[in-house]
C-alpha cells in the first residue's frame, strides 16, 4: 500500500539527512522557456559529476504542463550531492525560476518517495509501508 502524506518540511538539509540510506536519486525541473540565472548555472555545474540523465518532459510527480515542456535533471543522491543542494539554498520553497530549479523530487529505486511543487509551497511523501516505517522511526512523519 502506498501512502501520500502532505508535509510542510521546507529544509533541504533536513530532507537530505533523513533520506540518507533510503533515497538513491533526486531530480528537479528547469522550464525550457525561462532563462536561468548565473547562480543556477553554478548549481548545475557543481552537480555535473552526479548527473544521470536529462529528460524532456511534460509531466512529473505533482505537475502536468498544459503547454510547453521542461527538462527533468536526474542525479545520484549521496553525501556530496546533498551538500551541493543544501549549500545552494536550504529553503525548498525558495526554489523558483529563474534563480533556482523547481520541484525537487527524491526517489528510491526509480519511484518517487518525496516530491514538491515549490511555487505552490506544497510537498508530499509517497511511501510504501517500509518507507513509512523508516521515516516514522526517524521522526520525520
Amino acid at each position: 500500500m502506498v501512502r501520500t502524506i502532505n508535509t510542510k518540511i521546507n529544509s533541504i538539509s533536513t530532507l537530505t539527512n533523513y533520506f540518507f540510506n533510503y533515497a538513491d536519486t533526486f531530480s528537479f525541473v528547469l522550464r525550457e522557456d525561462i532563462e536561468i540565472s548565473e547562480h543556477l548555472k553554478t548549481l548545475i555545474s557543481d552537480l555535473s559529476s552526479y548527473l544521470i540523465d536529462i529528460k524532456e518532459v511534460k509531466e512529473w510527480p505533482g505537475t502536468k504542463l498544459l503547454i510547453g515542456k521542461a527538462n527533468l535533471y536526474i542525479y545520484h543522491f549521496n553525501q556530496e550531492s546533498a551538500f551541493v543542494l543544501c549549500r545552494f539554498n536550504d529553503n525548498l520553497y525558495k526554489w523558483i525560476h529563474p534563480e533556482s530549479p523547481e520541484d525537487l523530487i527524491f526517489y528510491k529505486e526509480n519511484l518517487p518517495v518525496f516530491f514538491s511543487i515549490t511555487h505552490e509551497e506544497d510537498a508530499y511523501f509517497e511511501l510504501d509501508d517500509n518507507g513509512f516505517n523508516f521515516l516514522t522511526s526517524k521522526g520525520l512523519i
